[in-house]
């Protein structure tokens, strides 16, 4: 399904960890990388008609901000790398799909409605997703000798971001923060 523009919920996190992740996303796609910060996505993406302006999702925004209360911070655990190969060149840090993770995604989808990833959803961190087959291949095999395979990190949520790109857009921007409580 396609619109004039697209939304999604994310957690953006914080720390140490995540310029590294970044600076890895530079040297691998660096396009990717340019058009938003390190995140997971927890509900979308979704598509909308109109102008991509904040004003077009108030109505979404104050569905988000009433059930923001109810939603916990967590724990976001992640480590591993793995892609969607053969389907899609895409790398990924593996998320932990722990019970915090999906009662904060199972919010949402009841705020916002079903998204795209509602049958299969597989939490995760976009490495990389502009790399031919054979380059994505590559790529994972030597990742998979490294830190971001054998290691885990924990960082704590307390925020989710609410993300709005049109077409004209260079890349992803924040239209509403959501805070945890």
């Amino acid at each position: 399904m396609t619109g004039d523009y697209r939304v999604f919920v994310g957690v953006f996190p914080i720390g140490d960890i995540v310029a590294d992740i970044q600076a890895l996303r530079l040297q691998h796609d660096a396009k990717t990388a340019r058009i938003t910060a390190p995140h997971v996505t927890l509900a979308g993406t979704y598509w909308r008609s109109g102008l991509a302006t904040a004003e077009n999702e108030a109505e979404a925004i104050a569905r988000l901000n009433a059930v923001s209360p109810q939603i916990r911070p967590f724990d976001l655990v992640m480590g591993g790398v793995e892609s969607f190969l053969p389907r899609n060149p895409v790398i990924f840090l593996h998320i932990e799909p722990s019970p915090g993770l999906l009662a904060v995604r199972q919010a949402l989808l009841e705020a916002l409605g079903p998204d795209k990833h509602s049958s299969r959803f597989t939490p995760h961190l976009t490495l990389a997703m502009r790399l031919d087959q054979e380059h994505t291949a590559h790529l994972l095999e030597d990742l998979r000798r490294s830190v971001w395979h054998t290691g885990r990190w924990v960082l704590r949520i307390a925020e989710l971001g609410f993300m709005q790109r049109g077409p004209g857009d260079p890349g992803w921007r924040t239209i509403a923060r959501m805070s945890l409580t």
